[in-house]
Protein backbone atom coordinates (compact mmCIF):
# COMPACT_ATOMS: atom_id res chain seq x y z
CA UNK A 1 0.00 0.00 0.00
CA UNK A 2 1.06 3.43 -0.45
CA UNK A 3 1.88 5.91 1.93
CA UNK A 4 -0.03 9.30 1.69
CA UNK A 5 1.43 12.00 3.64
CA UNK A 6 0.03 15.52 4.60
CA UNK A 7 3.01 18.12 3.84
CA UNK A 8 1.04 21.27 3.97
CA UNK A 9 -2.03 22.39 5.35
CA UNK A 10 -4.73 20.00 4.47
CA UNK A 11 -8.69 19.44 5.71
CA UNK A 12 -10.50 16.43 6.33
CA UNK A 13 -14.42 15.85 6.29
CA UNK A 14 -15.41 14.53 10.16
CA UNK A 15 -18.76 13.16 10.42
CA UNK A 16 -20.35 12.36 14.13
CA UNK A 17 -19.00 15.01 15.75
CA UNK A 18 -21.82 16.70 18.12
CA UNK A 19 -20.79 18.50 20.90
CA UNK A 20 -17.41 20.40 22.16
CA UNK A 21 -16.54 17.31 24.33
CA UNK A 22 -16.72 15.59 20.74
CA UNK A 23 -14.60 18.50 19.56
CA UNK A 24 -11.88 18.62 22.00
CA UNK A 25 -11.41 14.61 22.09
CA UNK A 26 -10.50 15.08 18.66
CA UNK A 27 -8.50 17.85 18.93
CA UNK A 28 -6.64 16.95 21.53
CA UNK A 29 -5.96 13.32 20.00
CA UNK A 30 -4.44 14.74 16.85
CA UNK A 31 -2.17 17.38 18.69
CA UNK A 32 -0.41 14.81 19.88
CA UNK A 33 0.56 13.02 16.27
CA UNK A 34 3.89 13.18 15.93
CA UNK A 35 4.73 15.49 13.01
CA UNK A 36 1.50 18.11 13.51
CA UNK A 37 1.67 21.75 14.42
CA UNK A 38 -1.70 22.78 14.77
CA UNK A 39 -5.14 21.73 14.57
CA UNK A 40 -8.56 23.32 14.75
CA UNK A 41 -11.88 21.71 14.12
CA UNK A 42 -14.56 23.67 12.45
CA UNK A 43 -17.83 22.07 14.69
CA UNK A 44 -21.08 21.16 12.62
CA UNK A 45 -22.60 19.03 14.67
CA UNK A 46 -25.78 18.15 11.94
CA UNK A 47 -23.00 17.18 9.06
CA UNK A 48 -19.16 17.12 8.27
CA UNK A 49 -17.42 19.39 10.26
CA UNK A 50 -14.06 20.44 8.98
CA UNK A 51 -10.48 18.99 10.59
CA UNK A 52 -7.81 21.12 9.58
CA UNK A 53 -4.03 20.03 10.20
CA UNK A 54 -1.13 22.22 9.34
CA UNK A 55 2.09 19.63 9.56
CA UNK A 56 5.47 20.72 11.24
CA UNK A 57 6.89 17.62 8.99
CA UNK A 58 5.16 14.77 6.72
CA UNK A 59 2.19 13.02 8.29
CA UNK A 60 0.98 10.24 7.12
CA UNK A 61 -2.80 10.45 6.48
CA UNK A 62 -3.68 6.96 7.08
CA UNK A 63 -2.41 7.63 10.57
CA UNK A 64 -5.04 10.37 10.72
CA UNK A 65 -7.94 8.51 8.86
CA UNK A 66 -7.24 5.37 11.95
CA UNK A 67 -7.08 7.60 14.51
CA UNK A 68 -10.57 9.34 13.42
CA UNK A 69 -12.07 6.01 12.87
CA UNK A 70 -10.41 4.64 16.35
CA UNK A 71 -12.17 7.66 18.41
CA UNK A 72 -15.53 6.70 16.52
CA UNK A 73 -15.94 9.94 14.28
CA UNK A 74 -16.59 8.77 10.20
CA UNK A 75 -13.51 9.94 7.98
CA UNK A 76 -15.05 11.29 4.84
CA UNK A 77 -12.19 13.18 2.67
CA UNK A 78 -8.84 15.06 2.04
CA UNK A 79 -8.99 18.50 0.64
CA UNK A 80 -5.25 20.26 0.82
CA UNK A 81 -5.11 24.09 0.34
CA UNK A 82 -2.91 25.43 -1.98
CA UNK A 83 -1.58 29.07 -2.01
CA UNK A 84 -2.77 31.10 -4.82
CA UNK A 85 -0.42 31.51 -7.51
CA UNK A 86 1.26 35.09 -6.84
CA UNK A 87 0.92 37.67 -10.00
CA UNK A 88 4.79 38.58 -10.73
CA UNK A 89 3.95 41.48 -13.32
CA UNK A 90 2.03 43.04 -10.09
CA UNK A 91 5.23 42.35 -7.53
CA UNK A 92 8.54 43.55 -10.12
CA UNK A 93 7.49 47.45 -9.04
CA UNK A 94 7.45 46.65 -5.63
CA UNK A 95 10.61 47.73 -3.73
Amino acid sequence: MTRTTIRRVSTFGVSGLTCPDCLVLLMERVRQQPGVREVTVDLEPAGESSLTIAPAEAVSAEEIRALVDEIGFDYIARRSHRRPPVDRTLARGLP
